[in-house]
């Protein structure tokens, strides 16, 4: 217990959400382009993909949405914010032909940038990890800001979802829960030389229990 202590802390951040309770819970698009889960049976943990974006995660059955969607936020702090799924175009595809796994490639409608997601479940517990790369002009990189948007809807439903910041191990992570269930989101972040330009990668993870 004592080493649990010791690994996470709650953030105080600047206090409450602002804008609460926010507008009236809704549902993302049926219209999909993927539905996938993991190779093994141990993972209770399903996912769906529209319009470029992760959309419902379903837990631990697959008939319980813990999830509205999921998307990226960019902008340059200054002149634009581009939504993924209104300020891009976008393919998918399957990463391979015999795995459950996808992969989303993104471009932004003025060509300055490429996202290319790829999600897919960890098979031995209720985990979806989206592998991110963001390439494009290296004077335009210098300037993006990214920002993940999550949108809980735990135990099926949008209205009562609690969230806080959590300090885990030296990286900030989401929290959210309701009743009894819980989800977590946290991110890892790297830059490489990549063949564009410059490439920001991220390692986006979000896990339910119950």
């Amino acid at each position: 217990m004592n080493d649990l202590i010791t690994t996470y802390r709650w953030l105080d951040d600047d206090g409450p959400a602002f804008g609460a309770p926010g507008l009236e819970p809704r549902w993302t698009s049926s219209e999909k382009d993927a539905v996938s889960t993991a190779y093994s049976a141990s993972s209770r943990v399903w996912f769906t993909v529209s319009h470029g974006t992760l959309n419902e995660i379903y837990y631990p059955t697959i008939d319980r949405p813990q999830t509205r969607d999921m998307e990226l936020l960019f902008s340059d702090g200054e002149t634009f914010v581009h939504e993924e799924k209104r300020d891009f175009n976008y393919d998918f595809h399957y990463v391979d032909g015999s795995a459950p796994a996808v992969r989303v490639v993104s471009k932004e409608q003025r060509g300055r940038s490429t996202v290319t997601k790829e999600f897919i479940c960890d098979p031995h517990h209720p985990v979806v990890l989206m592998n991110v790369k963001i390439a494009g002009d290296e004077d335009f990189l210098s300037r993006l800001k990214c920002y993940a948007l999550l949108a809980p809807h735990l135990n099926g439903g949008g209205a009562g979802n609690s969230a806080r910041s959590i300090d885990v191990a030296g990286d900030r992570c989401i929290l959210a829960w309701k009743g009894e269930t819980s989800l977590a989101m946290a991110g890892f972040r790297g830059r490489r030389a990549g063949m564009w330009g410059r490439a920001m990668g991220t390692r986006i993870c979000v896990r339910t229990c119950a």
